[in-house]
């Protein structure tokens, strides 16, 4: 399986997950401005985006890890590629995938990657 397939499948998975977790918002007009209350719960009413993303599901785990200048500069200009072939992935979704594919392969489960595979 060649890396750009690899991709795509990622990809495509991606969008269908994103299409199972998409939650449209019901949205009602206002026709007066309200203002913002203070004190007691659930009486304070938040300004700015609304909190969506990674960082705000609870699917996912902010972490930290370290990496090669070179390593991240040849990750993104991988990623670059495959946003002008119309395949959205970011770094994050990458390393999940990978470290997935990782475990599977661990576990004696059937991995579509391997590590060994592209070394």
């Amino acid at each position: 399986m060649s890396q750009a397939d690899l991709f795509k499948q990622l990809a495509a998975s991606r969008r269908s997950k994103k299409e199972e977790t998409e939650q449209k918002p019901e949205v009602t007009p206002q026709t007066q401005a309200q203002p913002l209350s203070k004190g007691g719960e659930g009486g304070i009413k938040k300004r700015g985006r609304p909190a969506t993303g990674k960082r705000s599901n609870p699917d996912w785990i902010g972490r930290t890890y370290y990496i090669r200048k070179e390593t991240d500069l040849d990750v993104e200009s991988e990623l670059l590629k495959l946003k002008r072939e119309g395949i959205e992935l970011d770094k994050s979704e990458l390393v999940d995938f990978l470290l997935s594919e990782w475990v599977k392969s661990c576990q004696g489960d059937k991995a579509t990657f391997r590590i060994g595979e592209n070394t």
